[in-house]
């Protein structure tokens, strides 16, 4: 009851986050304090642990429509925004720990030559210990995985009607062949719409990723892969010369569940 009346005199409570942004940086002073201190590994977890409960608030965030099937594309473009936005500001206050406020004249965001456009870059090398950028790149894994766990959950991929495509027999009666070729067609419209959904979730990731050197758009491809319930060829050749480079073994037979463990031979160069 008294939540009810709480409710009733604030209509826009429901809006209201979580989490205040504002008070996110709040714990600047104290990471720097470990930094200087040399506890590197502890200023990288604490730092982890705060953004990690603004990166669940934008997952929670709610659709700004809800009138059409098409909606599923604009709140995957929603959703990706919000996260990798955070994401990419998460990995740049870190080294900003290490680095100062202000960016050196050769980082990475001054410089976009093909040596510089990663987070391995000589100057971050030679400032961030091994140890607390391992952390922090381990963390991104994870906070991605939250992701393509939500982007496959019922707020998108969940109200799509993906299956393994359907084999029309002959035994089947007219009814059964019916009902066959509709929840073909109904497979195919999800389809369409499922490759719509991934193309914009891989565009937002490489524009808030790529530029701070991050490119992570090959995992997550390993962990949407699972997600897409035996139609990852289908939705792969409906994006084909886009995204070659990172699902190019989408169209490679493979079983559902294998899809987050392919390429693990590659995860060398995350550990």
């Amino acid at each position: 009851k008294q939540g009810f009346k709480r409710d009733r005199a604030d209509p826009l409570s429901e809006l209201a986050p979580l989490l205040s942004p504002i008070c996110l940086n709040d714990d600047t002073s104290a990471l720097t304090l470990l930094v200087k201190l040399g506890r590197t590994q502890d200023a990288a977890t604490a730092y982890a642990a705060r953004r990690t409960l603004l990166l669940t608030e934008s997952l929670g965030e709610r659709p700004i429509t809800s009138s059409g099937t098409m909606d599923v594309v604009i709140y995957t473009a929603q959703l990706s925004q919000g996260f990798f936005s955070c994401l990419a500001t998460a990995v740049e206050g870190f080294l900003d720990l290490y680095l100062g406020e202000h960016p050196p004249e050769n980082s990475i965001l001054e410089d976009p030559t093909e040596e510089n456009m990663s987070i391995l870059t000589r100057e971050i090398t030679s400032k961030v210990p091994a140890g607390a950028l391992a952390s922090i790149v381990l963390w991104c894994d994870l906070e991605l995985s939250k992701f393509a766990a939500a982007f496959g959950g019922p707020k998108i991929l969940g109200q799509l009607a993906l299956s393994p495509p359907l084999i029309l027999e002959r035994g089947d009666d007219e009814s059964k062949s019916k009902a066959k070729i509709q929840k073909t067609r109904d497979r195919e419209t999800a389809i369409e719409l499922a490759s719509k959904c991934v193309d914009q979730a891989f565009q937002l990731a490489s524009e808030n990723l790529d530029s701070i050197g991050l490119p992570l758009s090959q995992r997550l491809a390993d962990y949407f892969r699972g997600r897409l319930r035996g139609c990852e060829a289908e939705i792969a050749a409906q994006l084909r010369g886009k995204w070659d480079h990172v699902i190019y073994d989408w169209l490679t037979p493979n079983s559902v569940l294998e899809g987050e463990n392919h390429r693990k031979s590659r995860t060398e160069n995350w550990e």
